[in-house]
């Protein structure tokens, strides 16, 4: 059942429930990336949809149901924070999928790289260009023996490179390649979560991407993730004991029908409906049973779907409340020195003015700046404060710029939780 939970996905049955959205999407990819590989074209195009959608199951099943294998050029901008480290990328795993060194000779002392990090290496017997070759390598894809496909993931973080000079020789190339020149073809595919990224690309850079976007969504009916569930536990099970096959697709049976389940799954898809999220939940479950219980129950399952509801603490709803407060002041792009400006600015007011209650005063708690720190980054790791700078070493940690994914209504609902009065008088000011 982990072996079944750890290789499901949106994309997991052929076209089967997947939703229109999804399914149109598959499709006209597959019918790009044959356009690529049988004709020699030159393709460019987006995948988007939030979180735990299906983009890269989607892009990896239609390389996967291509007739002939091209080479894949797989770059992320989480890793490749510039032009730089994506040009080693490149360079390593095209030697890699072919056996050739490329530019071999843009790496005399004439030029060397400036640098020196031992763990920036691309290994023995991989020749790798300067960043000033960049131009040069990327032009050599169409002129490989087979077609080449390159997924950017995290593409908006791309868009944020100096010049953007890898996203305009990369679409730029796709631009050039026309069927009958004698090259092969060649795919740009760009995966991000961010509807708006076009408008991240410069207008030379903008005018050679060809406009195609095709958009994923995870499914909202109930029958998806109830088939997926039951997929998960009717998943082959070797047994000794002929008796048990049949007692355990009873329990399976009882378990889907339960009224209590199908609650608990609903309330869970209308919170989220990111599949990862779906598998930590499955393996609650299934780390659940035990001799004594040998068969998935609604408690387990809803012991392991609280598991995955974990508070916020007080200094992170503050953070979140400051992240509110600069969107409504139109400042979309934050840093923790704005929040934490932010909140010592209502600290002294609260503070100054507590609020009144049954004879008593209110006002908020004291955080330091430590303490809001480990709170920034607790929501950074949660991936709600999302970058929208490549990281830099001249850039202070407090002064790197992010976004946050959360609405109004989703930082109302964590602040009536938590039920302090201060936080939901400050959160009122912003709306």
């Amino acid at each position: 059942m982990l072996s079944e939970l750890q290789n499901c996905s949106i994309e997991s049955d052929e076209g089967a429930g997947l939703g229109s959205t999804n399914t149109a999407a598959s499709q006209q990819l597959k019918d790009l990336l044959a356009g690529t590989v049988i004709r020699g074209e030159g393709n460019s195009c987006f995948v988007l949809g939030p979180r735990g959608s299906g983009k890269t199951a989607l892009v990896e099943r239609a390389i996967a149901s291509l007739n002939q294998t091209p080479i894949v050029i797989r770059l992320s901008g989480h890793t490749e924070l510039n032009d730089r480290l994506a040009l080693r990328e490149i360079a390593r795993q095209l030697s890699l999928q072919t056996g050739k060194s490329y530019l071999a000779e843009a790496n005399g002392d004439d030029e060397q790289d400036v640098d020196d990090n031992p763990f920036l290496d691309a290994g023995p017997g991989i020749v790798i260009p300067p960043p000033s070759h960049l131009p040069a390598l990327i032009s050599i894809l169409t002129t490989l023996p087979r077609p080449v496909v390159v997924i950017l993931d995290a593409f908006d973080l791309f868009a944020l490179h100096a010049r953007q000079a890898l996203l305009y020789c990369l679409l730029d190339t796709a631009q050039s390649c026309r069927v009958g020149q004698g090259n092969n073809g060649i795919a740009v595919i760009g995966v991000t979560t961010r509807i708006d990224t076009i408008n991240l690309l410069e207008k030379r850079v903008k005018s050679r991407f060809s406009g195609r976007m095709l958009r994923t969504a995870a499914p909202a009916e109930l029958s998806f993730w109830m088939k997926l569930i039951e997929r998960v536990f009717r998943a082959r099970i070797e047994s000794p004991e002929e008796e048990w096959e049949s007692l355990w697709s009873l329990a399976i049976d009882n378990f889907i029908a339960d009224r209590k389940v199908l609650e608990q799954v609903q309330e869970t898809i209308a919170v989220t409906r990111d599949i990862r999220v779906f598998q930590r939940i499955l393996v609650g479950v299934v780390a659940a049973l035990a001799p004594s219980s040998p068969f998935p129950t609604c408690a387990q399952l809803a012991s392991a779907v609280h598991a995955q509801r974990i508070p916020l603490p007080y200094p992170s709803i503050c953070l979140l409340i400051a992240a509110v407060h600069s969107h409504t002041a139109g400042h979309d792009a934050i840093t923790f020195e704005m929040l934490y400006d932010a909140f010592r600015e209502q600290y002294r007011a609260s503070a100054a003015a507590p609020i009144q209650v049954a004879g008593g005063s209110i006002s908020m708690s004291r955080c330091t700046r430590e303490v809001l720190m480990r709170g920034f980054e607790c929501l950074v790791a949660e991936k709600i404060f999302i970058s929208v700078a490549a990281s830099s070493m001249s850039i202070a940690p407090g002064f790197t710029r992010y976004r946050s994914t959360l609405t109004w209504d989703d930082v109302k609902r964590a602040v009536d939780k938590m039920g302090k009065t201060s936080l939901k008088k400050w959160l009122t000011k912003a709306n």
